[in-house]
């Protein structure tokens, strides 16, 4: 099952935050420009909170504050449960190992928080990821081959998708392996450490 990136970013910024706003939560995602590539948007965070407070992954917490010469305010804040970062952790995890040739998010939202899990483990995921990515490459190879035998019955440009697909796991390939030496060279300061 593929991971929710939304969802990831909202547990991991309410996480990274706590107790948090609804708004602060949303002033950190979007300043990490994630609108861009995840697509979320102050609706989609909201919506998230919202479902993971029912879920029991985050709690609600209201805090009466005085107002400047206005009485007070109610503010909800959100925090993580331990089902809630149990839940971070997994999708994390998941993100981390997932490939996919059409979906670049999940593995986006798991590079904001690679350092919540130890180096040992990243090491492991990501070169893990260089194998699967490898391997994704070796079948579109035949997948391009497949798909210009098949021109009978599919338009001839449809190869031109799995093209562009072996080109973005190609990009991705390039990065990763970089990014796996520097994380062997010392880069980031992961938990434990």
């Amino acid at each position: 099952m593929s991971v929710d990136p939304t969802r990831l970013l909202v547990l991991g910024a309410t996480r990274q935050e706590q107790p948090a706003t609804g708004y602060a939560i949303m002033r950190e995602l979007t300043s990490w420009g994630v609108q861009e590539w995840a697509s979320v948007n102050p609706g989609s965070i909201y919506g998230a909170l919202r479902a993971l407070v029912k879920d029991g992954f985050v709690t609600e917490v209201t805090d009466t504050v005085a107002k400047s010469g206005r009485g007070h305010k109610d503010s909800t804040r959100f925090r993580l449960t331990d089902e809630g970062e149990s839940a971070f952790t997994s999708l994390l995890r998941s993100a981390l190992w997932e490939v996919s040739p059409y979906r670049t998010a999940p593995f986006m939202a798991a590079l904001c928080f690679l350092v919540c899990l130890t180096r040992d483990e990243v090491t492991a995921a990501i070169e893990e990821r260089v194998s699967r990515l490898e391997s994704q490459l070796r079948q579109f190879e035949f997948d391009e081959k497949q798909t210009v035998l098949d021109s009978v019955t599919k338009p001839p440009h449809s190869v031109e998708f799995v093209k562009l697909a072996a080109g973005r796991l190609e990009g991705e390939l390039t990065f990763t392996r970089a990014l796996l030496e520097r994380i062997r060279a010392g880069s980031y300061t992961f938990t434990g450490e």
